[in-house]
């Protein structure tokens, strides 16, 4: 659990185009124990994630790797058309790649832009 927080929190920085110095400044803490932070040689105590989770407008949940919106049925749920495969109801499954995608919709105004070339870039590779 530690390197997955460990990585989250260095996925977000490095998303924001933050340096450990600005967050460390921002979160009130010395640049090496945010970088602590961040390889593992230290775990940030609840108040610090809180702080993050504010700075970056997600929530304490997404840096444990937890989507409670994606993660509260079951595959045996009845609602579901079709049966569903129940690791893509956990975000925490994702790559870091497939992450970025999810981060960069979140925060773009555009959101039809980004939908539209990820489904034309599908389309592309179909044919």
């Amino acid at each position: 659990m530690i390197n997955l927080l460990c990585n989250r929190i260095q996925q977000f920085r490095q998303y924001n185009k933050l340096e450990p110095s600005q967050l460390a400044e921002i979160l009130g803490i010395d640049v090496e124990l945010y970088n602590n932070y961040e390889n593992g040689k230290a775990v940030p105590p609840i108040d610090i994630i809180t702080k993050l989770a504010g700075c970056y407008k997600v929530t304490v949940d997404e840096f444990y790797g937890y989507t409670p919106r994606l993660t509260l049925h079951s595959k045996d749920d009845d609602f579901f058309d079709e049966p569903v495969d129940f690791s893509i109801l956990k975000m925490s499954d994702l790559s870091w790649e497939e992450s970025k995608i999810i981060l960069l919709y979140r925060n773009t105004e555009n959101k039809e832009e980004i939908l539209n070339a990820i489904l034309n870039r599908d389309k592309k590779e179909d044919k």
